[in-house]
């Protein structure tokens, strides 16, 4: 895990049962049903240079907000929840992620050799866990992003990102 980001400009989700194909047989239950979830938003950054003619690199972990699109479709869909307490979670089957930088500054310009660069960006490891007795084995923990900046004078402010997950809505269990 990189850098943990805590400060957002904004975020934003969408949550929906994703369609079963034509051959597809229904779920047994509302928790084999298929859900995509949509995360984006902008994270504020303030990341900048260390020296003059090199390179400053570092990863950063994303972790919006998943609470807020489960709890919606728990209650929107009725989905039931048991009478202890538990933590939604979102068990991934596939996942698209995308960052990118949106705003930068580069002070004094003249010809001060700056750079800005979003290098890679990946899932965050996925932690495994279980629900009552059963596996959830890729519950999703964010993204990771492999930033750089070039020059003391550069400065990384905010990047965005989308993240397009499919998945299953999956019931959590604290102690006890």
């Amino acid at each position: 895990m990189g850098i943990l980001v805590q400060n957002f400009a904004g975020q934003n989700w969408l949550i929906v049962p994703a369609a079963l194909a034509v051959s597809d047989p229904r779920p047994a239950d509302i928790f084999g049903q298929k859900w995509e979830l949509t995360l984006t938003g902008v994270v504020i950054l303030n990341f900048h240079g260390f020296q003059a003619d090199d390179w400053r690199r570092d990863t950063f972990t994303i972790l919006p907000d998943v609470q807020a699109p489960l709890q919606y479709a728990i209650d929107a869909y009725n989905i039931p929840t048991p009478p202890r307490s538990f933590t939604p979670a979102f068990n991934v089957d596939q996942w698209a992620p995308f960052a990118t930088f949106s705003s930068v500054f580069d002070k004094d310009s003249g010809g001060v050799d700056a750079g800005f660069a979003v290098d890679a960006w990946r899932p965050s490891p996925f932690i495994s866990s279980e629900s009552g007795s059963v596996g959830v084995p890729q519950v999703f923990n964010g993204i990771d992003v492999d930033i750089a900046v070039r020059n003391t004078k550069a400065m990384l402010h905010r990047f965005s990102y989308r993240i397009t997950l499919v998945g299953s809505i999956a019931l959590l269990f604290g102690p006890g």
